[in-house]
């Protein structure tokens, strides 16, 4: 999966998202049940869908602001209401706030065919300056460093 400002990290395609909707309101996208992200007895890690909620706003927050810039998560906060039992998980990612340099969204998840959530999410991602890619050679170190 291709992300706005480069690449996913390839573990992210591991998870298997699928979108289902995308405009300036938001993304829908199902995370497929796999046991490679169940606990014993079929519940849905969080650890899956915290990555699944940094992904899905990281592409609706660049659909809002209509480019496609290089985003970092500056706080992610997981709500976990109940558990996701054997089933596919859906998640509904949203804008809340669009500025400049800071940007604001929100996750909520169900299990498929239930309308009450299982979970929740609301990050914040700081908009990084085109060239700020050019400036690292790898996550984290500067360039000729």
């Amino acid at each position: 999966m291709v992300s706005p400002g480069g690449h996913f990290s390839p573990w992210i395609a591991d998870l298997g998202l699928r979108i289902e909707r995308i405009d300036n309101a938001g993304v829908r996208a199902r995370l497929p049940r796999s046991a490679r992200i169940q606990r014993p007895g079929g519940v849905v890690m969080g650890q899956a869908l915290m990555a699944a909620a940094d992904t899905l706003l990281v592409l609706a927050l660049s659909e809002a602001l209509g480019r496609k810039p290089s985003m970092a998560t500056v706080s992610l906060t997981t709500n976990f209401m109940r558990a996701a039992v054997d089933c596919d998980v859906i998640a509904e990612a949203r804008p809340l706030k669009l500025g400049r340099s800071t940007v604001f969204g929100e996750v909520v998840f169900y299990a498929d065919g239930d309308d009450k959530p299982v979970g929740q999410a609301t990050a914040v991602f700081a908009v990084l300056p085109d060239d700020a890619a050019a400036k690292f050679t790898r996550v984290g170190t500067p360039a000729g460093g």
